[in-house]
């Protein structure tokens, strides 16, 4: 019995210290209200959607972290400036660009300002485990 005590306390203290399993701080990202944030994001692809393909104008993208996908795919034109807002739906993800990282997680909107340059490709990874799909977990942005 005494086994099976030590046992269950150290899984708690061992999952407590696992990185997926802890929220980011309330100070991280702008706080929103998720269904609300996930309707704007549903509203906004449907308006720019083009074959599948979401070609928005300069400014604010909406765009959500869920398994195993970033979501909507856009289309970026050259020159112009984005800034990507991103929250994940389901679970804590993360977004990594250019080697720079942001936690994402439900109720909380991360933003990523992109200029991107005739021929660049930007790619949104997750690198916070999410499951047995993460290692797919990624958009090229063209």
């Amino acid at each position: 019995m005494i086994k099976g005590l030590i046992a269950v306390a150290l899984f708690a203290v061992l999952a407590g210290l696992w990185p997926g399993w802890r929220m980011p701080e309330a100070g991280s990202g702008q706080a929103v209200d998720p269904a609300v944030f996930i309707d704007q994001v549903r509203q906004f692809a449907a308006a720019h959607d083009q074959d599948g393909v979401v070609e928005p104008p300069p400014g604010d993208v909406p765009m959500l972290a869920r398994r195993f996908e970033f979501w909507p795919a856009v289309h970026l034109q050259a020159g112009q400036t984005y800034r990507l807002r991103l929250m994940a739906e389901d679970a804590v993800h993360s977004v990594v660009v250019a080697g720079h990282e942001m936690l994402l997680a439900p109720g909380r909107v991360q933003e990523l300002t992109v200029t991107p340059q005739a021929g660049d490709t930007v790619e949104l990874r997750c690198n916070e485990y999410c499951g047995l799909g993460h290692n797919r977990m990624r958009l090229k942005i063209y």
